[in-house]
């Protein structure tokens, strides 16, 4: 079985065991955890037991490690990789987790610290994709963790957290601003009044 990739997002992730080859059941250490039981689409009861896997995935192109947790059948082999599900309660459980080490590890922005730089400076997340150059969508979905930033962007967030700078770049180019503002129906002037407020002699 090759490696599996699962998409949250702009982000994919590709699993493969502690010793880089695509993981099978067999080849990892499962733990049971748990026993729980959760309706099905008619409300019958269906029973799994909980289990964790140690393995190692790679995002974008930097390996992480992680404690992943699936749901099994209670009637299925939890060694059955075929037969893991995504918590059923949970479903992006392990999709967080590992954006959190990611991030960690790498010094990445955390969602909550992105949302807090562009609320300081009074954008609202079109206007700060519109100058950042980013997706609105994508934005949106990185501020709710939903989606891990590729280092692309991340270098671009990172403008946020200087306001003069940003500010200052952002302005010297008008026509591309309002076009783009033009173009995503937000008010360029509001746009570029709210950045006039940090802008500084500063050069890049």
């Amino acid at each position: 079985m090759g490696a599996s990739c699962l998409l949250v997002g702009e982000t994919q992730v590709t699993r493969t065991d502690n010793d880089g080859n695509s993981w099978k059941g067999s080849q990892v250490m499962v733990k049971v955890i748990a026993r729980v039981s959760h309706p099905d689409t008619t409300g019958a009861p269906v029973d799994f037991r909980v289990i964790e896997v140690e393995e190692r995935l790679t995002i974008f192109s930097e390996p992480i490690a992680n404690t992943h947790r699936y749901w099994v059948p209670l009637n299925a082999d939890v060694e059955d990789e075929e037969e893991y599900l995504e918590p059923v309660d949970d479903p992006d459980y392990n999709f967080r987790t590992d954006f959190a080490i990611y991030r960690r590890q790498y010094h990445f922005m955390e969602p909550m610290a992105i949302r807090d730089a562009r609320e300081h400076l009074g954008l609202t997340q079109c206007e700060a994709a519109i100058a950042l150059g980013m997706d609105t969508s994508l934005l949106a979905d990185i501020e709710a963790n939903m989606a891990l930033q590729p280092y692309e962007q991340e270098v671009k967030l990172r403008w946020l957290l200087n306001p003069e700078v940003f500010a200052g770049m952002v302005r010297r180019h008008p026509t591309i601003i309002r076009e783009r503002c033009r173009q995503a129906e937000v008010d360029a002037d509001s746009l570029l009044g709210k950045l006039a407020t940090y802008e500084s002699d500063s050069h890049i």
